[in-house]
């Protein structure tokens, strides 16, 4: 628990008349005596609370319990923001997470001044997202790995690569937990590899966090600069540079968006766009000029042309043979 916590929770316990002993205080937060005394102490000479020893119940009391602890105070705008906070990562989690953000909002909540309490169920009515594609993770394991990056704390992991279908045994140093398109990934240093690498928290078969803490290998800096180099978020081959040339149906939605920190973006005069960025991974550039079809082009590197080259061929001949009725394919319900 930390220490704002603690003290609010003592506060709480004192002003309600439970009249509460050291003792019980370092049951309850698991601490030791010294500890409890300087957060009494805090509560006294920071909060103005009047609380003191009263020998004849054997524990602490408030002269004053309406005095509550000092209010902090939001704008609509900030408990919007909040609010909308908890129903994203709620959402984009895909896991549990909504009643331990219930409960935070709510502790706010109860600090703000009755002035500008406002309907949360109000605020949430005019707001709603809508993920697709959520990857579902166990709580826990999320919660695992966002303690392991916080107190740099080395993980056993089994790992499952989707891209060629093998399991792997890894040792990973967790530094950042990144979302991307209803899915979380780790970024983590792979001592297999010997470099930095992204985990998909979904894809790890088992794992275990060490003992221990890990030697930063790398500045806040290197690791948010390498996250940000990915095009949407793989890494791995040699950096390259790629041009695509768009016509005018899918440049409207191409100039829409930033797609990368590199890109270079020109308009032309028949409606169509160029974007040119630097990408370490051409399956996943591959995968997303596939997604525009006919309205893309590939103009470099050479080796992404020949792959999509490809994949239009197979996709081809795919619709040129008879369509596949259900009962000739077992394959849909396996």
């Amino acid at each position: 628990m930390q220490r704002f916590e603690r003290l609010h929770t003592m506060a709480e316990m004192i002003n309600k008349g439970r009249c509460p002993s050291v003792e019980e205080f370092c049951r309850i937060f698991e601490v030791g005596k010294r500890t409890v005394y300087d957060d009494l102490r805090l509560l006294r000479e920071r909060t103005g609370q009047d609380i003191f020893y009263d020998h004849f119940r054997s524990g602490y009391i408030n002269r004053n319990p309406k005095k509550q602890l000092l209010e902090f105070e939001l704008d609509t705008g900030e408990l919007f923001a909040i609010t909308l906070g908890k129903d994203m990562l709620a959402e984009y989690t895909g896991t549990t997470f909504e009643p331990i953000l219930r409960r935070a909002i709510e502790k706010i909540c109860d600090r703000l001044p009755d002035r500008i309490k406002i309907d949360m169920n109000e605020l949430r009515s005019i707001v709603k997202f809508k993920p697709a594609g959520i990857v579902t993770i166990p709580r826990q394991t999320f919660l695992d790995f966002n303690r392991a990056c916080q107190t740099n704390r080395p993980a056993d992991i089994e790992y499952f690569a989707a891209h060629n279908g093998t399991t792997t045994r890894r040792q990973i140093d967790p530094y950042r937990l990144v979302e991307s398109r209803g899915a979380w990934y780790v970024v983590a240093y792979c001592h297999l590899r010997t470099d930095m690498r992204m985990f998909a928290l979904h894809r790890m078969m088992s794992y275990k966090l060490r003992e221990g803490q890990y030697e930063l290998r790398f500045s806040p800096e290197q690791i948010d600069g390498w996250v940000s180099s990915a095009f949407l978020l793989e890494h791995g081959d040699p950096e390259q540079e790629v041009t695509i040339r768009f016509n005018a149906i899918a440049a409207r939605y191409v100039c829409e968006r930033k797609w990368h920190v590199s890109q270079k973006l020109t308009q032309h005069q028949d409606g169509g766009c160029t974007l040119s960025f630097k990408t370490h991974r051409l399956d996943e550039v591959k995968r997303w000029v596939l997604e525009h079809g006919a309205n893309a082009e590939v103009l470099e590197p050479p080796e992404l042309r020949d792959m999509l080259a490809q994949e239009f061929a197979k996709g081809s001949r795919l619709y040129k043979r008879p369509k596949t009725r259900l009962s000739d394919s077992t394959s849909l319900t396996a």
